[in-house]
Formats: structure tokens, sequence, C-alpha cells
């Protein structure tokens, strides 16, 4: 997995080289309505760098992509693929048609404010550790408040790969951008905190605010392995070119140590 990680649902469009992209994130059923959802809900606010949306994961549901990779218009064992369960059942048939795909990674999304409140069925960690396998990493991407109670139970079930963090509720919707930096990076700072000496045996993926190689540079003096954007992607220029990006890449791969692989 590449030190640069492009989130969801950016990586669906954007694929620069030296990035990981995360395709999704996909639900059960097919939630169509995303270009008016973004039309209508996505705003930029330049005086504090932030962009709020209340997308609410429109996609074309797991089963179009089951069909892309089986019928080879699609490769995901060099992506990420999140996904999104809204009743346990859900989640089930989610990670019983993905993992046969055997995906570099399954992200799984619990923390998206645009879908309602943050929850997970019982048993659900154990069961995508047994879904994907082996050769499929499992990530939690955690929502920026109230998220050590996930950690911990992701923890206690063997994943040693999380994400933080996902955008911050608000009425309007969800927040990214420079606001949620500083929150994530606490978010970080209190989990290396908890696991302490631990700390080398988790893999973490700072994401919130990067634009700029200053920013990852501090999140790389966190100690975290990735970086992931997805405000940087918000910019229709880079559907054309991702030079930025690319430069982004280079740099991560510069700064941060991707041992884990």
């Amino acid at each position: 997995m590449k030190p640069l990680i492009i989130s969801a649902p950016f990586g669906n469009y954007i694929q620069p080289q030296g990035a990981t992209p995360t395709l999704g994130t996909f639900t059960l059923a097919r939630r169509g309505g995303r270009v008016r959802r973004v039309i209508r809900t996505v705003r930029w606010y330049p005086r504090i760098g932030a962009w709020v949306n209340r997308i609410g994961l429109r996609n074309p549901g797991i089963d179009w992509l089951v069909g892309r990779v089986e019928s080879g218009k699609t490769e995901v064992s060099d992506k990420i693929v999140s996904i999104h369960g809204f009743v346990d059942e859900d989640w089930d048939m989610l990670l019983a048609r993905l993992g046969p795909l055997d995906p570099m990674a399954i992200e799984l999304n619990i923390s998206c404010p645009n879908v309602g409140h943050v929850t997970w069925p019982a048993g659900l960690f154990d069961h995508a550790v047994s879904a994907a396998g082996q050769k499929t990493r499992v990530i939690v991407k955690l929502p920026p408040v109230n998220f050590m109670r996930i950690f911990r139970e992701a923890s206690a079930a063997g994943i040693r790969w999380f994400h933080c963090c996902n955008t911050l509720p608000v009425p309007a919707g969800g927040v990214s951008g420079k606001p949620l930096k500083p929150v994530a990076m606490q978010c970080i700072g209190e989990i290396r905190e908890h696991v302490a000496d631990a700390w080398p045996q988790y893999t973490v993926i700072g994401g919130g605010g990067i634009t700029t190689n200053t920013d990852i540079d501090d999140y790389a003096h966190l100690g975290v392995r990735h970086v992931a954007i997805g405000t940087k992607a918000f910019n229709p220029w880079y559907l054309v070119s991702d030079a930025a990006l690319r430069r982004l890449a280079q740099h991560a791969a510069a700064r941060l140590d991707d041992s884990d692989e």
C-alpha cells in the first residue's frame, strides 16, 4: 500500500501514480442521486478552508463492483474498497460479496455523519477479519469523536489498521478540510497514548485537511505510516491533471515509514 491514499469517493475517479485509491463507499443497494446531492449540499467556505457536504454515500451498490471485477473491467488487488452497512444484515452480505474479490484492503466506514447515527453490529470486526482472509487487510475508519470504544472493540478482534478520521458531523452534513486536521491529529495522539508500547503493531492512516507537504510532515511527526487525502481532491482540476497529487505522493513516500509492507 502506498504512503499516500486517495480517500473514497475520490479514489473512484482520481488514481494518480504513486497513490493507492479507495473505491466506494459501497452499500448493499444502489443509492442514486449523486449529482443532485453534490449540487444541493456541497459548499466551500474559503475563510476557514472547509468543505461541507451531505452526499450520503451515493454509489451504484456492491453488486456493480462485483460485476466489474468479475468481467475484468476493474482491478481491486491494488486498491482499498470501502463499505458501509445500514443494518446488521447489510454488513454480512457486503463482506460475503467483497471477501472473494481479494482487494488489497477492506475499509469499514462505520462513521459517516451523513447516514444517521454511528452504529455497528456486535461481532462485525471478528466477522470482517474472517471474511478478509490472510491477504486482505481490514481498516476501520474512525469518527472524529467518541472513537475509543470502536478502536477498543476492533483491536480486540485483531484489527491493527485504522483511518483517523472521518468528517466532523454538523447539522449541514460533514465538515472536511483544515478544521478537521487538528481533530484528526488529536485522535491519532490519543490512540497512540492508549496503546503506548504496542504502537509499532498498529498502522494508522492520518487524514484530514491535507493539502501541502507541510501537512504530511505534521502527520508524519505523529508516527503514522500513511496519509489520506480528500479535501485536495475536491478540486475539479484534479480530474484533468493530477500533477499536484503526484507531488504529494512523492513527498509522502519520502517522509513516511511504510515498513508494514
